[in-house]
Parts: C-alpha cells; sequence; structure tokens
C-alpha cells in the first residue's frame, strides 16, 4: 500500500473511532469552542493535506494522532457527566503528562507537543500557542492569567497573579513573574561562555 493509500485508510478509520467523541463534544454544547480548536491546530500545523480535508475529518486526525489534542477536547468536554467522562478517557486518553487547569479557555488553543505541560491559570485567551515543557501555574499569591494571542515557549515558567497581554509572546526558557505589556516579547539570557582558569 503507497503511502498515501496508508494514509487515507487511517484517516478513513480515525473517522468511525472517533464519532463517540465528536458526538459528546456536540451534547455537551462544545462544538463551536472544538471547531475553533481545530481550525487554528491545523493552521498551526500547516500541513497542505489537512488543510484540504472537510471538518469531521480534521477533528478526527487530530483526536487519533494528538494526546494534546485529546487533553483539550476533555477539558471542553469538564461539564459532560463524571461517569461518561471517565469512559470517554479511558477511550480517548489524554497526554499524560499534560495539565489543562482554568476557569476558562477561549476558543482555538494550540499545544505543540505538550510533553511535561502544566497550565495552571485563571483563564486563558484566544488563539494562544503553548510548547512543550511549559509550566504556568501558581504561587502563593495567585494564577496567571493569559490573554489572546499569547505564545509561551519551550520551557518556559510563568508565575503568580500575572497577566500575560493579549499578544505577548514569552521565549524559550524564560522566567516570568511580572506583567507582560500586550504585544511585548520577553526572553531568557543568551547562554555564553565561562571564563576559563589561566
Amino acid at each position: 500500500m503507497s503511502s498515501g493509500g496508508r494514509r487515507a485508510f487511517l484517516l478513513r478509520l480515525a473517522r468511525v473511532w472517533a464519532t463517540p467523541l465528536w458526538w459528546a463534544v456536540g451534547h455537551a454544547g462544545a462544538a463551536d469552542e472544538v471547531r475553533a480548536d481545530v481550525a487554528w491546530w491545523i493552521e498551526c500545523i500547516d500541513d497542505d493535506a489537512l488543510a484540504e480535508l472537510d471538518d469531521y475529518s480534521r477533528f478526527a486526525y487530530l483526536a487519533g494522532a494528538l494526546g494534546e489534542f485529546r487533553s483539550l477536547v476533555h477539558y471542553r468536554l469538564r461539564s459532560t457527566h463524571p461517569g461518561a467522562r471517565a469512559l470517554l478517557r479511558r477511550l480517548y486518553r489524554p497526554e499524560p503528562t499534560l495539565t489543562l487547569e482554568a476557569d476558562r479557555i477561549g476558543p482555538a488553543l494550540f499545544i505543540q507537543h505538550g510533553v511535561a505541560t502544566i497550565v495552571t491559570a485563571e483563564s486563558i485567551g484566544s488563539h494562544c500557542w503553548i510548547n512543550q515543557q511549559v509550566t504556568i501555574g501558581h504561587n502563593a499569591r495567585g494564577r496567571p492569567t493569559i490573554g489572546d494571542r499569547v505564545r509561551v515557549g519551550a520551557g518556559a515558567v510563568v508565575l503568580g497573579p500575572i497577566t500575560l497581554n493579549d499578544g505577548a509572546t514569552v521565549g524559550a526558557n524564560a522566567t516570568v513573574v511580572h506583567d507582560v505589556a500586550a504585544g511585548d516579547t520577553v526572553v531568557a539570557p543568551l547562554a555564553g561562555p565561562l571564563p576559563r582558569d589561566p
């Protein structure tokens, strides 16, 4: 079987496999948010073949291929009956090292890789991008608030009751404990050589 034929076959399987999860999304009243998530993930992934698929096929592909996406879908299903949620989590396993906790996550959140990522925020706006090994968390005073179109790079740490305002970017490995103004970029110091002993 050619790679194109194999991909088409796997997509057909994913479309069947993802049907109960899609039904649950609609039943929970989360379809609009999940559609926005799907569209944003496809834009961020930037794969022409995926962009050509219909909405449900995109959802099925993402649900089948990416545990990070399944984690986000489970967040969207938080109003579902606990028993149904437990069953769905067993059938559609989330990324085990990704934590998503917030009072509100706006539509269109992209989580690239998502390994060893902890997101505990007051709220997250729309069209945000979070990379792997990120910690967005609380201290004794509170949790961060994330605006719209915020990007958080790999390994970044964002702590406390601060705000990353709309359009802010946090560079890889940066530690942020103060507000970041709208549109601003904050970065970690660049690595430099240590002086050698004479």
